[in-house]
């Protein structure tokens, strides 16, 4: 046979090679997903979200075509008297025990998460002042979202996710657990919440109930503010977990447990075009932030409640969830860097750093204390407080922006020539940054 001949035909097997897998795995593809979608439909109310569109997704439900927000609400029913025993509706008829508000940036694959306080003092439409976590007894999820939505200065919410206890325990089994450093011994009862807390300090994996108890866990002196910074470490853990390969061979059952322990209005298109963004994400391409605020003073109120700080909260808000400023000041212009960034970019002197000793060793945080003051940061401070911080690179220093604000974080970064800058609530609650320092900037500090 002619050698060109040859050619042609060797060129025709591997394109009908080709063709052929292709064409298989499409039909495996396509068949899977026509199981998945015989599967019986989400739960869909028939309500409106505030200022949401009918549309997320293209014509081809596999992308996003905008930035999103999606309303995320932990049901607590712990305390309903008959557990084990009531309806779906019932299960999600209590307060919301965690609530967050995700934006997703499909172009970008960066994910913004905002963790709403659930002792948040809001304005209930029809009800009044109240923690917000009550606003899904009073009137579900439309009033729910509605009263995030005014607390929020009239953001609009596209979709919700809303999951009881025992669902969220049940997705949680189905990946297998989750991967936690618990930073220090934990140790609660409570009869009245069917908690039984006890833990060690370490990393290790928890199941679905361990890991609800963690999250739960507010027997210290942040309370519930700790709590979010636990659940802040948990969605990370979540999300590393859900982009793990091994994970899409659990797909079709993982969806089935979603099926049978979420209330949500996503699509199931919708729900694979947020996964195709999301395992596509950095884990420095997710923010996390929380309401900024501070705890209510006993003479003030009858109840107990975080106060937002509007100020503060203004500026998360313009930079993570793209709402305008009153001025309409541009997002990307050097005026409104200035506007959030405040005095804090201008002068060292201002910032407050927290030191945290995660090496082990004794001494480092005394050697830290001398290099930020010998590099002009006079209100760094050592904290003992053990930090819930989701270890990815145990061995690279932390520098959190603990108010959201990634330019002072960048800014002590470039003093110490080290660490990795990362947006997240999970340090020092009074610090503009928490240092947090491992292996690498300890050896750098004994150096000196």
């Amino acid at each position: 046979m002619p050698k060109h001949l040859a050619q042609n035909n060797s060129k025709s097997l591997r394109k009908f090679l080709v063709y052929g897998s292709v064409a298989f795995v499409s039909g495996i593809s396509g068949a899977s997903f026509a199981l998945v979608l015989a599967i019986s439909p989400f739960r869909h109310p028939a309500s409106v979200l505030p200022n949401s569109s009918k549309s997320i997704t293209t014509i081809i439900p596999t992308q996003i075509e905008r930035p999103v927000n999606i309303l995320i609400l932990g049901i607590d029913n712990s305390g309903h008297p008959h557990q084990g025993d009531f309806t779906p509706a019932e299960a999600l008829s209590g307060n919301s025990d965690a609530m967050l508000l995700v934006r997703i940036f499909p172009k970008t694959h960066k994910v913004n998460i905002l963790s709403i306080p659930r002792d948040t003092r809001a304005e209930i439409p029809n009800v009044g002042f109240d923690k917000v976590n009550a606003a899904n007894v009073y009137g579900g999820i439309p009033l729910a979202a509605t009263t995030v939505s005014q607390l929020l200065r009239n953001i609009s919410i596209d979709r919700y996710i809303r999951v009881d206890t025992e669902g969220f325990s049940n997705i949680v089994d189905t990946l297998g657990g989750l991967e936690i450093n618990i930073p220090k011994s934990m140790n609660y009862v409570d009869h009245s919440q069917n908690l039984n807390i006890h833990f060690v300090a370490g990393k290790q994996t928890l199941n679905g109930q361990h890991l609800q108890e963690y999250v739960r866990f507010r027997h210290d002196a942040l309370g519930d503010i700790g709590r979010v910074q636990r659940q802040q470490e948990v969605i990370q853990s979540l999300i590393h977990k859900l982009i793990q390969p091994d994970t899409l061979g659990k797909l079709q059952e993982i969806l089935q447990i979603v099926r049978q322990n979420l209330d949500t209005d996503l699509s199931l298109g919708e729900m694979m075009a947020i996964y195709n963004v999301i395992k596509d994400t950095d884990r420095h391409d997710r923010n996390m932030v929380m309401l900024p605020g501070r705890f209510s003073q006993d003479s003030e109120y009858e109840s107990s409640y975080w106060i937002e700080n509007t100020q503060a909260a203004d500026a998360i808000l313009t930079r993570y969830f793209d709402v305008s400023i009153p001025d309409g000041v541009p997002q990307d212009s050097p005026q409104f860097s200035n506007q959030i960034s405040s005095q804090k970019v201008l002068g060292s002197t201002s910032i407050q750093i927290a030191i945290v000793n995660a090496t082990g060793s004794s001494g480092i945080e005394e050697k830290a204390m001398q290099f930020f003051k010998n590099s002009g940061f006079s209100n760094a401070y050592i904290t003992d407080r053990e930090i819930d911080s989701f270890g990815e690179s145990t061995n690279k220093t932390q520098i959190i922006a603990q108010q959201g604000n990634p330019e002072v974080a960048e800014m002590v970064k470039q003093k110490m020539g080290i660490g990795q800058v990362q947006v997240a609530s999970t340090g020092d609650l009074y610090s503009d940054v928490t240092v947090v320092i491992r292996e690498d900037f300890a050896a750098k500090l004994k150096g000196n």
